[in-house]
């Protein structure tokens, strides 16, 4: 599902599992807005703190 580099690593994966189950599930939901809905409400694409610019 997500990008793997050249040695395998996932770099997705690996910023997911550094989340709280809490913060996970909501990223996860709002990738899933991004699939399904044409028009994604800006209010979820706000800047994350402490993600080292993601």
């Amino acid at each position: 599902m997500f990008y793997r580099t050249e040695s395998g690593g996932c770099p997705a994966e690996e910023f997911l599992d550094s989340l709280s189950a809490k913060q996970a599930q909501k990223v996860t939901w709002v990738m899933e807005l991004v699939e399904e809905l044409d028009v994604v409400p800006v209010k979820y694409f706000k800047k994350m703190t402490g993600t080292d610019d993601i």
